[in-house]
This record gives C-alpha cells, sequence and structure tokens, in this order.
C-alpha cells in the first residue's frame, strides 16, 4: 500500500509539472504570436522595409496573396519597399490574431487577419471590400533559434467577398 501511494504522488507530481510546463509553453507561444504580429503591423504602418524583413529569419519564405513564391528575408523585405513606394503607398495595417498552436518548442503555428486601409490600387486577384479596403488572412510558421522567434514561412490569402 505504502508503494501505491508513493507511486500516485509521483504521478500526480509529474502531472502537475507537465501542465505547468505547458501552461507556460503555451503563454510563451502566445507572447510571441503577439509581439510578431504588432511588430509586422508597427513596420507595415511606417513602410520600414529594414524593420519589416527583421520579423523573417534569413532562410524564409513567403507565398504572396498573388501565389508567388518569395525566397529569403531581404527579397521579402524589397517586395514589400516596392509595394509601398506603390499601389500600398500610405496604406495603414490593423490585425488581429486568430489562433496560435505549438508546433513543438521550437516552432508554433501563427493564423492572424489583417484590415489594409487606404490602397491607392487594388492588386490582381483582390476585391474591393469598400472604401479601398483589402481584407486578408495570413498564417506564419516562427521559428525560434537562440531564444528569439522569427518567421519561417508565411502565406497570405486575400478574403473574397461572401
Amino acid at each position: 500500500m505504502k508503494n501505491l501511494c508513493l507511486i500516485l504522488a509521483t504521478i500526480t507530481a509529474t502531472s502537475l509539472t507537465l501542465h505547468a510546463q505547458t501552461a507556460a509553453s503555451d503563454a510563451e507561444a502566445k507572447a510571441a504570436a503577439d509581439a510578431t504580429v504588432r511588430s509586422f503591423v508597427d513596420s507595415w504602418n511606417r513602410a520600414d522595409g529594414a524593420a519589416y524583413g527583421e520579423n523573417y529569419w534569413p532562410d524564409a519564405e513567403l507565398v504572396n496573396p498573388s501565389g508567388a513564391i518569395v525566397d529569403g528575408r531581404a527579397a521579402i523585405a524589397l517586395e514589400h519597399v516596392d509595394l509601398w513606394a506603390g499601389i500600398f503607398k500610405g496604406s495603414r495595417m490593423a490585425a488581429k490574431v486568430r489562433r496560435v498552436r505549438r508546433l513543438d518548442p521550437n516552432h508554433i503555428v501563427v493564423d492572424f487577419d489583417t484590415e489594409l486601409a487606404g490602397v491607392r490600387e487594388l492588386p490582381p486577384g483582390s476585391q474591393n471590400l469598400g472604401n479601398n479596403v483589402l481584407r486578408t488572412r495570413l498564417k506564419h510558421i516562427l521559428e525560434k533559434r537562440n531564444g528569439q522567434w522569427k518567421v519561417l514561412s508565411a502565406q497570405n490569402t486575400f478574403i473574397a467577398r461572401k
């Protein structure tokens, strides 16, 4: 009986420890997701290509809403600098995190929605949802390297009118 009590106590302690670790891990994932999305919005609204690029790892990949694959941090930043000089000049972004899922200790999936106001011209494949506002859904896979979370892979999709 004494051994059974000891075994049950050990199982309970292990379970409580794992639960506490999971809660802390979930909190870290949520904090990383929120910080990354805030950084994206801030750098977009300042049209700051260098800051925007810093959200990505150097070996990151982006699939843009038109389906083109943009390979690497530098190319991703340059594509956005070109957009801010053209059809998205003066645009303002707002975003909201929809879901955060931890894949493992160093990878999380972040789903978030954006609304882009002040668009000068709508890109091919998008729909005008009124007043030149463009809405998209993004899925980012963040990877943690040396204690820092950044985007490894990203997919951006236009939201069609219902």
